[in-house]
Order: C-alpha cells, then structure tokens, then sequence
C-alpha cells in the first residue's frame, strides 16, 4: 500500500485493526509508517530534476540493527558470498530475481531502467510488521513473530515493492483514488507474476494470495490479499471485486489499495484466458503507456489499445483484445463508446 507517498505492503487499516485486537508492535509499526511521508513526496515530485546516472543495478544490502534508520552497515553487496545471516542472503537473493526477471523479460533495467543499484536494509526497528519502498530503496522488517514473520523472505512481498519503484518511473502514478488504486494494482500484479516464477508453477497450481507467506498462523487469515478472490484473504479484508461495489469513502486515500481488487480480479480473469506471460507483457506495456493522474476507465482504454497493438505485432495471440475485454467487464468496467 502507498500511503502518502510511501509505499507499504501491509496497508494502514489492518496494522490498525491488529493494534485494537491488542498487538503492541503492530501499534509501534503504525506509529513509524509516516516517518518517510516527506521523503518520497518529494522525490515524486522532483522525478524530472533527478539526475540521470547510468549504474550496473548492483544489490547492496545494509543491516539496520534494529534500529529505525536505513544504511546502518553494508553487510553484502553483489558479487560477495553468502554470509551468516539468513534474511540478509535473502533479500539479496529475492532482489536478485526480480531485477532479472524484469531485465530478461521487459528488458528493463532495474528500477529506473538505467541501472540504479538496489538498495535492501533488513532487520529494520524492533519486530518491524512492514515492508516499504520509499523512493529511493526497499526496507524490511523482520515482523514480530505473532502476527508477521520476515518481510524479505516473501519473493511476492520483494516483487510488489519493486514494483512500486518502476511504476515510479513509468507512469509516477498518484497515491489517490483510482491512481493510487492502479499503482497498487500493478504492484500485486507483478508480485503474482514474480512469484509464480520463482516457484516454477502455472496458474492453475498458483494460489494468487500477496503476501501468504509473511502471515504466521495467529494472523486472522491466510494472506494480506487475493487476486483470485479480493475481499477472502483476511478478516480486515475490505477488497471490492466488481464496481458495484466500489468504495467511495474518503479513508485510505479514498481506496488506494482496497479498490485495487477490482482490476486485480479482471487481471487473474484474463490469465485464464490468455495466460500469465501475455499478461504480464501487456500490463507492462500499459504501464509505460499511462499518466500520473490515470483512472480505471483510462486504464481500460489504454490495455485495449495496446493488447491490439501487441497483437497486430504477432506478440500475443489472436483474440487477445476480446479477452482482456471480457475480464474486465467482468468487474463492471466496460469501454464507454464515444
């Protein structure tokens, strides 16, 4: 979740809900989620004076020490051997995957498609529930043990947070409303995608949960969310999966990450049809093709455009278009004729 302008894997409203059940550290994790907020608002806004260096995308991987800042000690940078520390072999491995999979299949270079280093910390704070990406590098915690378990273990949750950081310099797509609810949507999408992956499976063996992995057994569900099924994953689970039920409330940036269901819904629909590598190919399209300010029905008309395109290219298959189309209308969006 991208909660003014950080972007968080768990969102706000089940850390909140948690800490009313009684959880101290979900209560302590909600207390730092700000902490970063005039950080990554400015680098959004100054995306076009950032200064442009070309780098080798090289994973740099600092420990945080428990403590609540970023860059405390460099305990592995790329090329170096495993060291004694599990979740740090970890986020260098998980960051590993993603970055090549978005460089062999998209050919697009890390983050910024031109070579930025990635930067994980691990064992950030004190049973840190969290996991974020804010502007600049990815931070993880190492959970509490009770509700959550180690944030840079879960292939999705690296996957989804990354995510964040190329929509950044994709679209740069705003944390609000149906904006934000699309940066979210991409950011799920390619969690999914990654994961099945690195797990080798096809959909029909995929579970399409976010963020299974880093719940432990007390968790009052069995993932953060469902793309197969918004609105299942957990008790605090407030996903839409059809417009009809659109939230239209002001909190969560008015449904940042709870009406992202809806085109993660449509985009599971649409891998039945046409399968995960078309998908994801025509999604990353549409995300170099869409604006800050973009919305649904904007989204709509863009991946039926470029789904047209791909397939007059001979990239994906013939009646690719009519499928994305079926699956979203699906959810209750349907191409307004002009």
């Amino acid at each position: 979740m991208c909660n003014n302008h950080q972007c968080h894997i768990v969102p706000p409203h089940i850390l909140e809900a948690l800490a009313k059940r009684g959880s101290s550290s979900c209560k302590k994790t909600l207390n730092d989620t700000y902490r970063f907020m005039e950080k990554r608002k400015s680098i959004l806004n100054n995306l076009l004076q950032r200064e442009a260096l070309q780098g080798n995308a090289d994973r740099l991987i600092y420990d945080s020490q428990n403590q609540y800042q970023q860059r405390v000690a460099l305990v592995r940078k790329e090329g170096e051997t495993e060291t004694g520390d599990v979740t740090v072999n970890k986020a260098y491995d998980t960051s590993g995957f993603v970055r090549d999979f978005f460089k062999d299949t998209f050919d697009w270079d890390s983050v910024d498609n031109a070579g930025l280093d990635i930067v994980s910390n691990v064992h950030y704070g004190m049973e840190y529930n969290n996991a974020f990406w804010d502007g600049d590098e990815m931070t993880y915690g190492d959970g509490d043990g009770v509700e959550f378990t180690n944030f840079a273990s879960a292939i999705d949750v690296v996957a989804h947070e990354l995510a964040h950081g190329i929509t950044q310099f994709l679209a740069n797509l705003e944390y609000f409303s149906q904006s934000g609810a699309l940066n979210e949507h991409f950011s799920d999408v390619f969690g999914t995608v990654i994961k099945q992956k690195f797990l080798k499976q096809d959909i029909s063996e995929a579970d399409w949960l976010i963020g299974d992995t880093v719940v432990t057994d007390a968790f009052p569900g069995v993932a953060i969310r469902s793309m197969k099924a918004p609105g299942t994953a957990n008790d605090f689970d407030q996903q839409p999966d059809h417009m009809d039920n659109y939230y239209s409330g002001m909190a969560d940036n008015q449904g940042v990450h709870i009406n992202s269901g809806i085109p993660n819904k449509a985009f599971y629909l649409s891998c039945l049809e046409i399968g995960l590598d078309e998908c994801a190919l025509i999604w990353f399209e549409t995300l170099k093709a869409l604006w800050r300010t973009a919305d649904f029905d904007d989204m709509l008309e863009v991946i039926l455009k470029t789904t047209g395109q791909l397939t007059d290219e001979g990239k994906v298959c013939d009646g690719a278009t009519q499928a994305i189309e079926k699956s979203f209308a699906a959810v209750g969006l349907v191409q307004v004729a002009v």
